[in-house]
């Protein structure tokens, strides 16, 4: 029986203490409610009756928040914030973040509330989404400032998520919609303005070679006229140029009709002043074989 009793005495002075401080975390032991001295993560001993513990967590916290607000144009908004912040290492830090304020979680979602309905409503709901960095730097500022008076430092801020009404998105879908089918007809109307271009310019170039080539086709038939002449007169001098000149149009006509009829082609012939044009025709030979 004697013991069990010492064997609960003993129990009893280990809980009473005994104390054993997790890692990230802090004791505070407190002399008759005043802090004296600050244990951190290990084992320690109070003394019973007269000292107690209050403990306080040095690890990052992660804070969600959501703000529902107007903007400058009377569109509600909501914007999603995430909120990384942490108790200073440093026991003037934990000091004042444990006994200076009440409720930390309420100071972050206070400050950030604050700010952030001041700044949507400086925005149109159509620019609001351009805006993420501006937003969570001015958050982050302010933020800065207040946590650092209650022993707390800012890790980060994030803007997560921005959205607005459904029916102005609804609209706005409508229009970004609208306005690639603007963009597609631009681009198929310029696309078929080049394809129309480079088609012009390729017929260009066509009619331009066929016109070159009728051109050289000419030289050449002059050429074998010129050395045709001067080949008959070297033969017989006593025949005219004009002469030699109709014998060999002449010659050529029916070479032409003949092919024509071997083929069986149907050709209308036009015969008008045949006699007149066949002798301008010989006159413009002999002015070119004289030059």
């Amino acid at each position: 029986m004697v013991l069990w009793i010492v064997l609960w005495v003993v129990i009893l002075i280990v809980i009473m203490w005994f104390r054993v401080v997790p890692p990230r975390q802090v004791d505070i032991v407190l002399l008759l409610w005043k802090p004296v001295r600050i244990k951190r993560e290990w084992w320690h001993l109070i003394i019973p009756f007269l000292e107690s513990t209050r403990r306080q967590v040095i690890f990052d916290r992660n804070l969600g928040i959501t703000v529902d607000w107007l903007t400058i144009d009377n569109v509600r908004t909501s914007v999603w914030i995430n909120v990384i912040y942490r108790v200073k290492n440093e026991n003037d830090a934990i000091l004042a973040a444990t006994f200076d304020i009440d409720n930390p979680v309420r100071l972050v979602q206070s400050t950030v509330d604050e700010q952030l309905r001041a700044k949507i409503f400086t925005f149109e709901h159509v620019d609001i989404f351009g805006k993420r960095e501006e937003i969570g730097m001015e958050i982050r500022d302010a933020l800065k400032v207040k946590l650092s008076q209650y022993g707390m430092e800012l890790d980060s801020v994030q803007v997560t998520d921005i959205t607005l009404e459904s029916s102005v998105l609804q609209a706005m879908n409508r229009i970004i919609e609208e306005e690639k089918k603007k963009l597609a007809l631009v681009r198929e109307a310029e696309w078929r303005k080049a394809a129309q271009v480079l088609d012009a310019q390729a017929d260009r170039e066509v009619k331009k070679l066929i016109w070159e080539g009728m051109a050289l086709q000419r030289m050449e038939i002059a050429k074998w006229f010129r050395e045709s002449v001067s080949e008959m007169k070297s033969i017989d001098n006593t025949l005219s140029a004009a002469a030699i000149l109709e014998f060999l149009i002449t010659s050529s006509r029916l070479e032409t009709l003949e092919k024509v009829w071997r083929s069986n082609a149907k050709i209308i012939y036009l015969n008008e002043n045949l006699e007149g044009k066949t002798t301008s025709l010989v006159g413009a030979w002999v002015e070119t074989m004289k030059s």
